[in-house]
């Protein structure tokens, strides 16, 4: 299965429109989408996800051709599934190392 990293962080935060509020009015950062559910931030060729959650969790993001296959494989591998939404949602992963990234299926990216 090939993984390829993508260009996306997520940063969870109990405080998100205060946190909005500074990467937008103080670092600057333009809006790309803000809703309820998704607050998107252009970081240069980066892309900025602000979530709601326990603060100082910092996701990372692989993309896949098949997100399916590649949940089957990192199970194998010993890792968990934190969070489960299927293609096009929030499908977090927690390495065998403790740390936690998020899988999105493109398989345009694999062509």
């Amino acid at each position: 299965m090939p993984y390829k990293f993508s260009r996306c962080v997520a940063f969870h935060t109990p405080e998100r429109d205060r946190a909005v509020a500074f990467y937008t009015e103080i670092l600057g950062l333009p809006r790309v989408e803000y809703d309820n559910k998704q607050i998107e931030l252009k970081a240069g060729e980066n892309r900025l996800f602000l979530d709601d959650g326990e603060a100082s969790k910092v996701v990372f993001e692989f993309m896949v051709p098949d997100l399916q296959k590649a949940r089957d494989e990192l199970e194998r591998q010993g890792c968990t599934v934190v969070r489960w939404e299927g293609k096009g949602g929030a499908n977090y992963i927690r390495d065998p190392f403790g740390l936690m990234f998020n899988l999105w299926e493109d398989k345009s990216e694999f062509i």
